[in-house]
């Protein structure tokens, strides 16, 4: 049987596309192999938000030439947003490649796979073909969590971004499609989805009947097994009341919400195309804190992005400070050929970008930490998901709102169980607790999310 070696960079998303490649050759006679050294079959599923990411790949190849030297009846593919993106380059820099192929092909991975191995010549596919929904993941997969993607594509044309190109418009996956996916998860033991998108929360208004995400949660919600669901990522222009609202009461969906703001200054976020001010950033913030007070809220931030001052920056450093996120995910902007911003005056030097970088992920982890502190005393709702990396005696799991917590499980396999445990202690990235006594567990109804 011939064997099939998967590496990935990038996103859930990606992470997601990996599982369905592995699913779809495995069902063509393929075996799974961690050794690229034993590998018939060897893909790379890429990233293109930032350089770094591509240079890696193409840092990868160069190690994998020597594979393919010694064994010409190697196949070496490259799939994904690069792919997408930069065939071209692939081709020029890595002209042993055999296969080249983007997001919208994956559902033909293995007919390429085929033509690439009996044509003995480059195969590449890069247009956009028909949606089509893969639910195959490998023989045996039984994971207690799982990403579900219900929607591709984005329309936004933020001025830093190549998604649009890589990923193509937005385009739903129909409802019934995706509850099956989840239907099926939660038959081989899944507690946890992820419901997954560019712009997840514009889900459902290109289908015949229009839906949303809204509708779709509480439909998730019906399915037995599955006791969380979280979704991601949203765009604050697509935020809408009722989804507040389905993240207050539909039970399984958890108080979290990944809203990415990018910029906190409005001549930035006006440069960006991100379709919103500061202003009514903060607006939405306070709707959602409104509507469900327990609320964890995450973002992405871009620093150094063209024409960015110290007041610009400062604005963006305030917002972290005023909203108090539980995370922060800040990237310093990466030129990326071929978009807007790649061709505007006022590039940052990257000496300013990193320093700006280093002082925002200072202020958010002084805020993360501070809203950890909070949570000492509380008995909260964890999902455990397996053994501490640490200590191989402490059980491990994460809050509704995906904090990692370490408990002593007191002789007891909880693995894939919801159990109230008291956090005793706040730790820099994660927090200690101990499981709660029979009076906790009478109250379970009325634990706090965190």
């Amino acid at each position: 049987m011939p064997k099939l070696h998967l590496i990935t960079y990038g996103c859930q998303m990606n992470e997601y596309d990996s599982e369905r490649v592995a699913g779809l050759l495995t069902h063509a006679r393929y075996e799974l192999t961690e050794s690229p050294e034993a590998a018939d079959l060897i893909l790379l599923n890429t990233c293109s938000i930032r350089e770094r990411a591509e240079e890696k790949v193409f840092s990868q190849l160069g190690s994998l030439r020597r594979l393919k030297s010694a064994n010409p009846d190697l196949l070496i593919g490259v799939m994904g947003c690069m792919a997408q993106l930069q065939q071209g380059r692939i081709q020029e820099r890595a002209p042993f490649v055999d296969l080249v192929f983007g997001s919208p092909a994956i559902a033909r991975v293995g007919e390429l796979v085929a033509r690439a191995r009996a044509e003995r010549r480059p195969v590449i596919e890069t247009g956009e073909g028909p949606l089509v929904k893969i639910a195959t993941p490998p023989d045996g997969t039984r994971r207690l969590k799982a990403f579900v993607t219900i929607m591709e594509g984005c329309e936004k044309h933020c001025t830093f971004c190549v998604v649009p190109t890589t990923r193509g418009r937005e385009r739903s996956h129909p409802p019934e499609s995706v509850l099956e996916e989840i239907r099926g998860l939660a038959a081989r033991g899944c507690r946890e989805v992820t419901l997954l998108g560019q712009t997840v929360n514009a889900y459902g208004r290109d289908l015949t009947p229009p839906t949303d995400l809204a509708d779709l949660l509480e439909r998730v919600n019906a399915i037995a097994g599955i006791e969380r669901i979280r979704f991601t990522t949203s765009n604050p222009y697509n935020l809408t009341r009722r989804l507040m609202r389905a993240i207050r009461e539909v039970p399984k969906v958890v108080e979290y919400l990944h809203l990415p703001l990018q910029s906190g200054s409005d001549r930035i976020l006006e440069r960006m195309n991100r379709g919103y001010t500061r202003a009514r950033y903060l607006e939405l913030i306070a709707e959602i804190e409104e509507t469900v007070p327990d609320i964890a809220l995450s973002t992405d931030l871009i620093v150094g992005f063209p024409g960015e001052t110290d007041e610009d920056f400062q604005q963006t450093v305030d917002l972290v400070e005023r909203v108090r996120y539980d995370n922060v995910f800040a990237f310093r902007y990466s030129r990326r050929p071929g978009t807007p911003a790649a061709e505007m005056p006022d590039q940052v030097p990257d000496e300013i970008k990193a320093s700006r970088n280093t002082r925002i992920l200072t202020v958010a982890t002084r805020v993360a930490a501070e809203r950890s502190r909070a949570l000492e005393g509380r008995v909260l709702p964890i999902l455990a998901d397996g053994v501490s990396r640490k200590n191989a005696r402490e059980a491990t799991g994460r809050t509704r709102c995906n904090r990692v917590v370490n408990f002593d499980p007191e002789g007891q396999d909880l693995f894939g169980e919801v159990v109230p445990v008291l956090i005793t202690q706040a730790l820099p990235h994660s927090l200690r607790g101990a499981l709660a006594g029979r009076e906790a567990v009478l109250q379970a109804a009325g634990m706090q999310p965190a």
